[in-house]
């Protein structure tokens, strides 16, 4: 079935996406933040900032813009099977590679971080395996399948009409700070670098900014609001912009020191909170009005890449392990060695997808 020339921007974001999540994943490993299995942080924090500063800004926003993409097309899935059909179809495309990725590339992600153990309290792989709670970035499709199969239990078929009026600027803006105040408050509880064990979920502190932006995806569609947007690249440039000023007046900044963190309810999170929220919410505009205008195209190649992307988020992860693991030797400092590796491990994730895409039983999955 050919894709409406309306969503072509659609798939090509979603691969520019998928490219983020790999950059995203071998900046951690070349980076200070040491939560990949195996990680090589540079000898000193100063080389590694550059990679964290840009996992950071990346983390504002790129799983974010998955779960609203995700949510856009939920409705017209449901709408032709219905929500049993829908909710069967979810855990058939999401439930079935999440299980392959538990089973099959797991244990070669994982393996790095079995290895590091002390000899003396390393456990027989068997116990390590099923009690190590980290399934890498398929917490993205765990969570993504709790959301569908709740929209397929919520909300039944049917079509809204359009929205009345169009959507406004302060619309947008209202979102993003009620977003950032909601974000502020989660966060009180969950901070940032939460780690949740039973869910494998890395990032729960931008679990409102998940659910948000999935329940716009979904209302965008029914009410049809990408078609209200008026101007989103200037408007988008101007909330990034704008994310400054509580990152600033409130001393965001200061939620970032390695030590000696503002209190929990300090102004600081919430200038944190807001700057995050306007940052994300002006960068999807920006990346939604760009892509819109320029890459609403599909070729060959912008096919391939958009066939296989799914694919990609399921292999990356052990293949980023094993490329890492052979680039060991190499004596380069942390950003000419992500800048070496990174087109390595993006390479061969799309080469390994496409071949795996070819077999018929997983071209029905994937």
């Amino acid at each position: 079935m050919s894709v409406p020339s309306r969503l072509l921007y659609v798939d090509n974001l979603r691969v520019c996406l998928t490219m983020l999540v790999v950059a995203h994943h071998v900046a951690l490993v070349y980076g200070n933040l040491r939560v990949w299995p195996n990680a090589q942080p540079p000898p000193t924090v100063g080389e590694g900032l550059p990679l964290d500063a840009f996992v950071l800004l990346n983390q504002t926003f790129f799983m974010g813009l998955f779960f609203l993409l995700s949510g856009l097309v939920a409705p017209g899935s449901l709408d032709r099977r219905g929500p049993r059909g829908f909710a069967a179809d979810r855990l058939r495309r999401l439930g079935i590679p999440f299980l392959i990725f538990l089973v099959l590339l797991r244990p070669i992600y994982t393996l790095p971080t079995y290895l590091d153990l002390p000899v003396g309290e390393r456990p027989s792989y068997g116990v390590f395996y099923l009690t190590e709670s980290d399934i890498g970035p398929m917490w993205f499709v765990e969570v993504l399948l709790i959301f569908s199969l709740c929209y397929a239990f919520l909300r039944r078929p049917g079509r809204a009409g359009p929205v009345a009026g169009r959507l406004r600027a302060w619309h947008i803006l209202g979102f993003a700070l009620v977003l950032g105040a909601v974000t502020y408050l989660w966060r009180v509880l969950v901070p940032l670098g939460t780690y949740v064990p039973v869910l494998g979920l890395p990032s729960a502190a931008y679990l409102p900014q998940y659910v948000a932006l999935f329940a716009v995806g979904v209302v965008a569609h029914r009410r049809g609001l990408l078609s209200e947007l008026r101007r989103p690249v200037p408007l988008g440039l101007g909330l990034v912009a704008a994310s400054l000023v509580p990152m600033v007046a409130l001393g965001g900044y200061e939620t970032l020191a390695p030590e000696g963190a503002p209190p929990a309810l300090a102004p600081a999170h919430l200038g944190f909170a807001l700057w995050d929220s306007l940052f994300a919410t002006g960068t999807i505009l920006l990346l939604l009005g760009l892509f819109r205008r320029y890459a609403n195209v599909a070729g060959p190649r912008a096919r391939f890449l958009a066939r296989n992307a799914y694919a990609v988020y399921l292999v990356h992860a052990p293949i980023i392990v094993g490329v890492v693991a052979m680039a060991r030797p190499v004596e380069f400092a942390a950003v000419p060695k992500f800048l070496v590796v990174l087109p390595i491990a993006m390479a061969l994730s799309w080469l390994v997808a496409g071949l795996v895409t070819r077999l018929p039983w997983f071209r029905t999955v994937l």
